[in-house]
């Protein structure tokens, strides 16, 4: 898939980009090769993304943001949960962090909703939810809330509070 200068995307870690340029440019003394020049939305530090565009593992990693209706019908599915909490502690960890890496939304979603889900029972016994899962929690919102945001047209701030609101709508 081509993509052009000035759209939004998503990529892969990086999350929602906008391609600022197509280019060649050489590493390392390499021959140039062009280059979707990435920049990093929301992002508090500076970034520049690299994607060799002859690099089809790594160009199958951008992809369209959501439209409207998709991020709508995400938020309306915020409660049909379909995995479960992992109780070994390096298992969640791994399986957590491979879905939200992988980019599936609704599978970002998913453990949101199991993580805020464990965090609210532990809060209830007294009790916190470990960093490791807060890490993983912190990561997959900034993701998806950065999606909604370019999707519902909104600023980042104003997406919990927009999901709050659909959610009481949808019952």
């Amino acid at each position: 898939m081509k993509h052009s200068k000035g759209e939004t995307v998503v990529y892969g870690g990086s999350g929602v980009c906008q391609i600022d340029d197509i280019r060649d440019i050489s590493f390392y003394h390499e021959r140039p090769q062009k280059y979707y020049v990435l920049k990093p939305l929301f992002v508090k530090q500076s970034q520049t993304v690299y994607v060799p565009m002859n690099n089809e593992k790594l160009t199958a990693k951008i992809q369209p943001v959501i439209s409207r209706e998709e991020a709508l019908e995400l938020i309306h599915g915020i409660n049909d949960n379909e995995i479960e909490w992992i109780e070994d502690r390096n298992l969640r960890k791994d399986t957590f962090n491979d879905m939200v890496m992988g980019g599936n939304r609704k599978a970002i979603i998913n453990v949101i909703t199991v993580i805020v889900n464990k965090r609210r029972a532990l809060l209830a016994e007294g009790k916190t939810l470990n960093m490791q899962d807060e890490k993983i929690l912190a990561e997959a919102e900034r993701r998806m809330n950065a999606e909604f945001a370019v999707a519902l047209d909104i600023k980042i701030e104003e997406v919990e509070d927009f999901i709050q609101e659909e959610c009481k709508k949808a019952g």
